[in-house]
């Protein structure tokens, strides 16, 4: 077995993992590794505009080679285990790391599973979904050609990817079915199963005003159960229900990778997740290990905005604690880009723990959906996500 000690080794080369090496490296770390497998770097944001026909697939991925940051190490085997307290690192392939410093960024996993029938459904083409890149343009076909029946959209707590962002195919897919003048012969329905569509009073309120112009029809309380062919099975608040369907769009349970609790990283109550201080992002038992992003127990802010706040943070904490300073803080900031319609979106941003409204911007709303929200997302954060972020300049 082949062993390497390196000053940090970041276990995901997601979003997270490729933006924190590239700034150790910037901030001036001589000796970073990173550890995954993939071979392409997928930018998740975009596949709602994918799967709803306002981007091309070949938008969403570059190589992982071109976007890995210039002096990191790269592993291409995948982390099975991970001693905390001796921050060492055995891949699948039978080498083992050791570090210093160690940043979990490993993300969470699709669990299909956790809805029966789902698996089965997707690959039958009685399902759909906007959040597997194999699926995209199959969602997208399947969208256009629905002139009329009944189309149900699924939304669900967490964990989950960013709840906000399961909102994008169920607008974009009501504005698409508007301008063909087909959407008053379709009932669109809307299944969430919690008690609000969302914890911030603002945001909440600007969802529901898209869900009437829509006509949308919003049942809350209501937890798929069960898929079978094109008919969903539901309990509404204790009440069973079967809905039959012509277009059914799910969102994915996540779950915690299976490295986590195989390494005993989680904790009490945190499901399988990492267990982190959610302030200074480091793990309650491990002081040189940091947790960011999906497979971090943090709570609601499994987004893209809050994982760029969380890498600063590490990053900033990793020199801190080295240096005997005092730790810095994640400012719980997450962020909500709804888009509302194919020229319109909300970019809602909120504290994730105390649920008020941020404005980065200024004095500009940002709750209310405008066009230069949505070109803000379609068009410029792409941009800066491959030429800022992924080379640690944001």
């Amino acid at each position: 077995m082949a062993t390497h000690a390196h000053d940090v080794v970041i276990v995901g080369g997601g979003n997270g993992g490729i933006a924190a090496a590239a700034q150790l490296r910037r901030k001036g770390a001589s000796d970073v590794a990173l550890v995954d497998p993939a071979l392409m770097h997928v930018y998740k944001p975009l596949q709602n505009y994918v799967g709803t026909g306002l981007a091309a697939p070949s938008t969403l991925t570059k190589p992982q080679a071109d976007v890995m940051p210039d002096g990191v190490t790269w592993y291409r085997s995948a982390a099975r285990r991970i001693d905390g307290g001796t921050r060492r690192i055995e891949l699948a392939d039978g080498t083992e790391l050791r570090a210093a410093d160690l940043v979990i960024a490993c993300g969470a996993v699709t669990d299909w599973d956790a809805i029966p029938g789902a698996a089965a459904a997707l690959d039958s083409g009685h399902a759909c979904t906007t959040f597997e890149r194999d699926r995209l343009e199959d969602t997208w076909d399947w969208i256009r050609s629905v002139t009329s029946g009944r189309a149900v959209f699924t939304l669900h707590e967490q964990p989950a990817s960013g709840r906000e962002t399961a909102l994008k195919p169920l607008f974009l897919a009501c504005d698409h079915w508007r301008r063909r003048g087909v959407l008053k012969d379709i009932d669109v329905r809307l299944l969430h199963d919690g008690d609000a569509l969302h914890p911030v009073a603002e945001i909440d309120a600007e969802i529901h005003r898209h869900l009437e112009a829509y006509g949308i029809e919003l049942t809350l309380g209501a937890r798929v159960d069960g898929i079978d062919g094109g008919t969903v099975t539901v309990d509404v608040q204790g009440r069973r229900e079967e809905v039959e369907t012509d277009l059914l769009h799910l969102l994915p349970p996540y779950k915690a990778p299976d490295l986590i609790p195989a390494s005993g990283l989680d904790g009490p109550g945190t499901g399988g997740f990492a267990a982190v201080d959610p302030l200074t992002l480091r793990h309650p038992d491990h002081p040189r290990v940091w947790c960011i992003g999906d497979a971090a127990d943090i709570g609601d802010a499994r987004t893209g905005g809050a994982l760029r706040h969380q890498v600063q943070t590490v990053v900033a904490n990793i020199a801190h604690r080295r240096a005997g300073r005092p730790l810095t803080h994640y400012d719980g900031y997450t962020v909500a880009p709804i888009t509302t319609s194919r020229r319109s979106l909300s970019f809602g941003e909120y504290d994730s723990r105390t649920h008020e409204v941020r404005r980065t911007t200024g004095i500009l709303d940002n709750i209310r959906s405008r066009p230069w929200w949505y070109a803000l997302d379609r068009y410029v954060l792409p941009r800066i996500y491959w030429h800022g972020i992924l080379k640690g300049r944001v």
